[in-house]
């Protein structure tokens, strides 16, 4: 059939459309986020049975045709077992789908990213919960070409352990002299050993935990725009439960 793909990947989101059918927005290893009209497939016996695989967190394998921006959706079956994810590892990894539903451009594949996806869900699944999320946002920004330079400050100086850094979204990481006590400014200032520590992947220190979460937020806020995201709000509901 002219114009038909098929492809590995994962499904971050799916809304119905009309009576019985479907649009799924999936993250695949060579086509990047592509969204799919499955027809039919919320009505009863066969057809339903491909809603039914259209679940988060399973390997799928999918055929679609066309070449707009909306595509046709053929076939899925589950290419791997699923990751068993539950509770906060559900919910992490929602935010991740939602974070690349929010950020990545439709049709612009990154096999690296893919992978670092996998890995994430792999790292969930064991437990890791906030390394996993701080580790695989940095990978995101890099991905789509904001990466955080954690080893010179905004003067092209080397981060210094002992120094304190002021965040400048465009314009990185600037030396002060005192840490500011209130207000934004305090919630963009972070240690030189903070900012190593993060830039070395190392989150055993609940602090520099705290510092890369609010580090990443303030990253990837300016990308995200005013919407909040629906994740963190559930996150924030099953912690309060």
């Amino acid at each position: 059939m002219a114009n038909t793909s098929s492809d590995t990947g994962f499904l971050l989101h799916s809304r119905p459309f009309r009576d019985t059918s479907l649009i799924a927005d999936f993250f695949l290893r060579d086509h990047g986020r592509v969204s799919v009209l499955f027809k039919g497939v919320r009505a009863s016996g066969k057809q339903g049975a491909k809603a039914r695989m259209l679940q988060p967190f399973s390997p799928l394998l999918v055929r679609f045709q066309g070449r707009n921006e909306l595509r046709t959706g053929l076939q899925v079956e589950p290419a791997q077992n699923g990751f068993g994810l539950t509770g906060s590892q559900l919910y992490s990894g929602l935010y991740l789908n939602e974070l690349l539903v929010r950020l990545l451009y439709k049709e612009e594949p990154s096999i690296a990213l893919y992978d670092y996806y996998w890995q994430a869900l792999v790292n969930l699944q064991c437990g890791a919960l906030e390394p996993t999320l701080r580790i695989f946002e940095h990978q995101l920004l890099a991905e789509l070409g904001y990466e955080l330079d954690l080893h010179l400050d905004s003067s092209g100086e080397p981060i210094h352990s002992q120094r304190l850094y002021l965040y400048q979204p465009d314009q990185g990481f600037g030396a002060i002299a005192v840490r500011p006590r209130h207000g934004d400014f305090s919630v963009r200032c972070f240690s030189g050993a903070e900012l190593l520590a993060i830039q070395r992947n190392e989150y055993e220190d609940n602090d520099v935990l705290k510092a890369a979460k609010r580090l990443s937020r303030l990253a990837l806020q300016p990308h995200l725009g005013d919407k909040p995201l629906r994740s963190r709000e559930l996150f924030t509901q099953l912690r309060q439960s």
